[in-house]
């Protein structure tokens, strides 16, 4: 899991506070080192001088209006001692002072990391075991649907008849009602249309060899000939409109009407009826005399 930005904005802050804490340490630590160095260098010449005092010899710096400088710098290492040894000291201790302020602030701010991480954590936890209730939630609802599914398959849906697109079952109490639905359609074979149309085509041919546009017709023929203008525009996966239905039902002559009894028979033989997704809905009551309210079924 990739950090937050607070996470990565807590880091880059601990991160600069250290490295501003790298001189403060060097300063402090070279202020020691050059008070260790001044001390030993007092000590010395304080020995140097009793040294001196010890075997006779002059610790006076000028003698004779000579200056001698072995005992000049001796006295000037000592006597210098007590000024250098106090700045030194307040070096040293204003390092320290700026060392505990900047350690402060990293200790506040890896304080406040720990604080986003723990928030941080706590929320991925939540949302983990929120996540894990709701797929256990869905693995339950899908475990019912696909039960529910199966009892509709064995038992509700085969009462719906081949043709029926709907049918309801109400308790004997007329208090609840169970509506059983399907989508369906009307299928044509898109091979036996284009040989009833050539049928047709053959009987408007016969009647009417010269293609005109007027010929003197009977009722049926006239009746015929209306139905037919619009059956030689049917497509295939389209439900059959009325005049497919008026045309179905004629009793025809089949030898007047040969080629079109023919077309009768291969229209007829090429529809075919398909349900799909069969589903129901549930409705219920407070009394017989109320209306159906739906049931939530997801």
């Amino acid at each position: 899991m990739s950090k937050s930005n607070d996470v990565k904005n807590s880091e880059r802050v601990i991160a600069r506070l250290k490295n501003e804490l790298k001189p403060l340490k060097a300063k402090e630590a070279d202020a020691r080192r050059r008070w260790s160095l001044g001390y030993n260098a007092f000590l010395r010449a304080e020995n140097e001088l009793q040294k001196r005092v010890q075997k006779g010899l002059t610790v006076d710096p000028v003698s004779n209006g000579v200056v001698n400088k072995t005992v000049q710098k001796l006295w000037d290492t000592k006597r210098g001692w007590t000024a250098k040894s106090e700045e030194l000291t307040k070096q040293r201790d204003e390092a320290r002072a700026a060392i505990a302020k900047k350690e402060k602030e990293i200790l506040q701010a890896e304080t406040n990391l720990n604080e986003i991480l723990t928030a941080e954590k706590i929320q991925m936890e939540q949302t983990d075991s929120t996540i894990e209730k709701v797929f256990l939630l869905n693995d339950h609802v899908v475990e019912a649907l696909q039960s529910m599914d199966k009892f509709l398959e064995q038992e509700i849906y085969p009462s719906l008849a081949s043709t029926a697109t709907q049918k309801m079952l109400i308790s004997s109490d007329g208090l609840k009602k169970v509506v059983i639905m399907s989508n369906s359609s009307n299928v044509m074979d898109s091979s036996k249309v284009e040989e009833a149309k050539a049928k047709i085509n053959e009987f408007f041919q016969r009647i009417n060899p010269k293609g005109q546009d007027t010929v003197e017709q009977d009722e049926t023929v006239s009746m015929l000939t209306e139905i037919l203008q619009d059956l030689l525009v049917i497509k295939v996966n389209i439900k059959p409109g009325p005049n497919l239905s008026r045309f179905l039902g004629l009793e025809l002559d089949p030898e007047k009407f040969a080629e079109l009894v023919d077309a009768q028979h291969l229209l007829g033989s090429a529809i075919s009826h398909h349900k799909s997704n069969m589903y129901i809905r549930l409705y219920t009551r407070v009394s017989t005399n109320s209306p159906w309210e739906p049931i939530r079924q997801s």
